[in-house]
């Protein structure tokens, strides 16, 4: 299902309610993560295409920090996690990717806004144990962890980091 692009502005409603149902539907009540990973990828794809050529058509400039691009980082950061579980427990999909669950996790980590809200503050952990079960190294997680505390989920260095991610992530 495509989501919709309304005056330069990706349908974040549309989007949340498709992740949550499908979060909902494959990884909360039925453990169907092959299913779940391949329903993500496109929302995946369709975000961090969206927020490139968004960043590109204004020169490189990141969004203000407003309601809209704080709804859309923090949807954004939940489904690069929710992706990167997905595909981490899709056994067969982790031999064949282990770098990219580690960068989706450490982009997760790092553009969640509002850390300090109880909802994105569990998020938060369960990102970290699933890093130290991805990685098997203790101090890239406490490296990790130092950076999203230093960070404190700010909104503008949020969208920052997407920035840089969805920079790589298009150019590779």
């Amino acid at each position: 299902m495509e989501i919709q692009i309304i005056r330069d502005h990706l349908d974040i409603v549309k989007l949340q309610e498709k992740m949550n149902a499908i979060v909902f539907d494959y990884l909360d009540t039925s453990d169907n993560y092959p299913k779940a990973m391949r329903e993500l990828n496109p929302l995946y794809i369709q975000v961090t295409t969206f927020y490139k050529e968004y960043i590109d058509h204004r020169a490189g400039e990141i969004p203000s920090a407003n309601t809209y691009w704080h709804l859309f980082i923090d949807c954004s950061a939940k489904l690069c996690y929710f992706l990167a579980a997905s595909t981490f427990y899709s056994s067969n999909a982790l031999q064949k990717t282990p770098d990219k669950i580690e960068k989706l996790l450490h982009i997760a980590a790092t553009s969640l806004p509002s850390i300090d809200q109880e909802e994105n503050e569990q998020l938060l952990t369960d990102i970290f144990a699933l890093m130290s079960e991805v990685v098997e190294d203790k101090e890239k997680v406490t490296t990790l962890r130092n950076e999203v505390l230093v960070q404190k989920g700010d909104v503008k260095q949020c969208l920052q980091q997407f920035k840089l991610f969805v920079d790589h992530e298009m150019n590779v």
